[in-house]
């Protein structure tokens, strides 16, 4: 009781301060927790039998889980290998059912009868594919599975491939210097260009700032997200709502926002339905033309399905830039990071790469990347081991039977921990560290009943393989012009859990040119 008076306090002068707000969030929190417990008593009690987290009136378990970042995420994982699963954790008054096991997860991840995806961060994706639900959602999927056909891939490739190129250019008056680089902000500048190029033809080579900036916004909006999820009164949306107006943190969701509003806005100022191609006079510095882009789908529904607004579609282009940011690019990073405390590995990797992709100066072909073998390995280790994703939230309309016979009510909150499920012995016999062994070919029997890295069924991630593609193609071209170092180890990389895991301790790395040095040595 003392640690979470404590804890609640230090956030209150944080962030709130203690006055007339404080009071004002703590008796409308009181009352809406009331309600919620009046509405759930029925579901309260068919959950008596689970194992359950310890929890007190109205601010539940969370108590239990409070501190920085760091600390939130080593309690997150002391839970899930403290409580037999399934267990239950009290956010507030409403029951969150936690999922550890792997075969219940699968059922729960491929059941597409009465169960929906749980809208948790409806603040950040509002009405984009990764919130909808019911037949807007399938409406959404198709369109997004067009986007993403074979034909489209190969058009993806020619701009991941060429961005890649010009990233790896760019970093080249870092390298063979002392200076240390935190290697994140460089992916996320490339990903980011990438990404508008091939889903909406935007560019941003012109603005620099804008690009920082809207990078920015989404680093802070992950974190206020994820905080939101450890303070008992931010819970409510309603409260939630008053905090960023209260305390002029909205900005941060505006600027996010904004870039997507202003693609949408340009693009539809050009859009012609006819021939769905942008009309005479476009500026093609800001909008470039392509064959069916993902906005123009979106655009071409927008025309034609009066149920479509044009907050949908400027949703759902956020949601595919998110989908690029927030996981493709903390990929990388923690890849390339592995790769330079593991030697042995990145050199098998740069010999796989130098054998099927040539050098520096050779062009490589879409089919070459089926052929990287062993980085594949160290992409899928990667997301195993970090679990990009961590955990997934589920509702469902009907009664679930789990695999010891107990029921889920229907309605009830579910969150599958994947981080926990990625690190089970059973499946991955060196769970707590790097090893790219565990997808050893003769091993694939084994993970692959184990291993969610893009979820699975029905709402699997659409863009998995464009994501693998893109994480091949900029390690390709990094490690063709660059050995990575660095100072860290292990030891040193502190994960922190929220809407993707990512390293606290940032991605520090120095760049040893292997161009120069080749060139060196031939010139001796």
């Amino acid at each position: 009781m003392t640690i979470m008076k404590t804890n609640i306090l230090v956030f209150l002068h944080n962030t709130l301060g203690y006055g007339v707000g404080t009071i004002i969030i703590f008796g409308i929190t009181f009352y809406f927790a009331f309600i919620r417990k009046r509405r759930t008593s029925k579901m309260m009690s068919m959950l008596q039998s689970f194992n359950q987290m310890p929890a007190i009136p109205i601010i539940g378990s969370l108590y239990l889980l409070m501190g920085n970042p760091r600390e939130r995420t080593a309690k997150v994982i002391k839970a899930w290998n403290t409580y037999e699963t399934p267990f239950v954790v009290w956010l507030m008054n409403t029951p969150l059912v936690c999922i550890t096991e792997h075969e219940d997860t699968q059922e729960i991840l491929n059941t597409s009868h009465h169960v929906e995806y749980l809208g948790t961060f409806e603040k950040f994706f509002r009405n984009s594919i990764q919130q909808s639900q019911g037949e807007k959602w399938r409406k959404s999927r198709q369109l997004a599975s067009a986007a993403f056909s074979s034909t489209m891939m190969r058009e993806y490739f020619t701009t991941v491939n060429e961005h890649s190129a010009i990233l790896a250019k760019e970093l080249e008056p870092l390298s063979d210097t002392d200076e240390v680089i935190d290697i994140k902000s460089y992916i996320s500048m490339s990903n980011l260009n990438s990404t508008l190029r091939n889903f909406t033809g935007y560019k941003m080579y012109s603005s620099r700032k804008e690009r920082v900036e809207f990078i920015d916004a989404i680093s802070k909006a992950i974190q206020m997200e994820s905080d939101r999820y450890t303070v008992p009164f931010l819970l409510p949306k309603i409260m939630y709502e008053a905090y960023l107006f209260l305390f002029r943190k909205r900005y941060v969701y505006d600027t996010m926002q904004n870039l997507a509003k202003k693609i949408v806005r340009e693009r539809l100022a050009t859009y012609n339905t006819k021939t769905n191609t942008p009309s005479e006079g476009t500026d093609q510095d800001t909008v470039a033309t392509g064959p069916k882009l993902y906005i123009d789908l979106l655009l071409q529904r927008y025309n034609t399905d009066a149920d479509i607004t044009k907050e949908h579609v400027e949703d759902e282009v956020f949601g595919i830039i998110f989908g690029s940011l927030g996981t493709t690019s903390e990929t990388v990073c923690f890849l390339s990071l592995m790769l330079a405390i593991h030697q042995e590995a990145q050199q098998k990797v740069y010999d796989e790469i130098e054998i099927i992709c040539g050098d520096t100066d050779q062009e490589f072909q879409k089919e070459d990347l089926k052929k990287l073998v062993y980085l594949e390995q160290c992409v899928n280790e990667t997301l195993r081991k970090f679990t990009i994703v961590p955990v997934d939230f589920r509702t469902h309309h009907e009664d679930i039977m789990l695999k010891n016979g107990q029921v889920i009510p229907a309605g009830c909150l579910v969150l599958l921990a994947l981080y926990k499920i990625h690190h089970n012995k059973k499946f991955f016999p060196n769970a707590d560290n790097w090893d790219p062994r565990h997808f050893d070919r003769e091993r694939i029997t084994q993970w692959r009943q184990s291993f969610f890295p893009f979820g699975s069924g029905p709402r699997l991630c659409v863009g998995s393989k464009y994501a693998m593609m893109s994480i091949k193609i900029q390690l390709v071209h990094l490690l063709r012009r660059y050995r990575l170092t660095t100072e860290m180890k292990m030891r040193d990389i502190h994960i922190v859990f929220g809407m993707v895991t990512q390293n606290d301790s940032g991605y520090r790395l120095k760049l040893h040119s292997r161009v120069k040095n080749e060139r060196s040595d031939m010139s001796a």
